[in-house]
């Protein structure tokens, strides 16, 4: 039974992903967590929490060889310092390797998911393509403001395939549960209905913006058989967008205006040079 390290399992993707593997009865499932309320819930669930700082490589490392990771799954939010995490499990995996060198042991790699995102793409008008990295002469489209660092760290963990198993997986944007990220739209919608106000709703996105969009629990079922298939069956290029299918902002705040009864009109005010907002607000 192989045993996985979720880095934010306490968090909306980790904690699906944990349940997800869970029920599959195939892995023994660790998960880091930010407080000790957050360290009970993962004991609810079933899954051996971790209280450690993730973006020191020492920390990170200890946690990987005492417990005998076979998986590390990056579904933190640590962002810029995602590089710490990635030095942490080259660490492990370094170690690994040299104490089974030492006795003249051939084990198996260590595998590493990285969970990205389709913001990398920036606004393309075409068909996306994940065989074509972000960032490069080949892009469409720059990365939106918030993730142009993403694309580099996407390089040096495919830099890393000598060492770990690696995937990447990026998921367009998540709804289901507990979302937030929705209500960037819908919540002035809600704070109209409760005010009465007749006043013009703003909503901060282009009136063309059609966005990606995916289920928490369908992202769980995409990183769970990259898990499964960490050990070198996924290709040549283990990069994978994950969507099902494109919703526009208009569809979803109409609809939600109608929900509320509210009379008041709504203007697509754009990004306002805020970087939440445009990574939001790719067509």
């Amino acid at each position: 039974m192989p045993n996985v390290l979720i880095l934010g399992g306490s968090g909306y993707v980790g904690l699906a992903l944990a349940q997800s593997l869970l029920r599959a009865g195939t892995y023994a499932v660790w998960g880091t967590a930010r407080s000790s309320d957050k360290a009970k819930l993962l004991l609810m669930n079933e899954v051996v929490p971790v209280e450690i700082d993730i973006t020191n490589p020492n920390e990170l490392s200890k946690l990987i060889l005492d417990n005998a990771i076979n998986v590390v799954v990056d579904a933190s939010s640590v962002y810029e310092k995602s590089g710490k995490i990635l030095d942490g499990v080259i660490q492990a995996a370094t170690a690994r390797e040299r104490a089974l060198t030492k006795d003249n042991i051939v084990g198996p790699k260590l595998g590493f998911v990285y969970c990205s995102g389709a913001w990398v793409h920036g606004s393309q008008k075409t068909r996306i393509n994940d065989l074509l990295p972000p960032a490069s002469v080949y892009s469409q489209d720059k990365p939106a403001t918030a993730v142009a660092w993403r694309p580099a760290h996407e390089q040096a963990i495919l830099a890393a395939r000598d060492m770990l198993n690696v995937a990447i997986l990026r998921p367009h944007t998540i709804y289901g549960r507990g979302s937030w990220v929705w209500s960037t739209w819908w919540g002035v919608i809600a704070e109209a209905a409760k005010s009465g106000s007749a006043a013009p709703i703003q909503i901060p996105a282009d009136k063309e913006t059609r966005s990606g969009t995916i289920h928490v629990d369908d992202v769980a079922a995409g990183f769970h058989a990259a898990i499964d298939r960490i050990d070198g069956q996924l290709g040549s290029w283990p990069i994978f967008d994950l969507v099902a299918e494109t919703v526009s902002v208009v569809e979803i705040t109409e609809n939600v205006r109608e929900l509320y009864g509210v009379k008041a009109p709504l203007e697509y005010t754009g990004a306002q040079g805020n970087v939440f907002f445009e990574a939001l607000g790719l067509v």
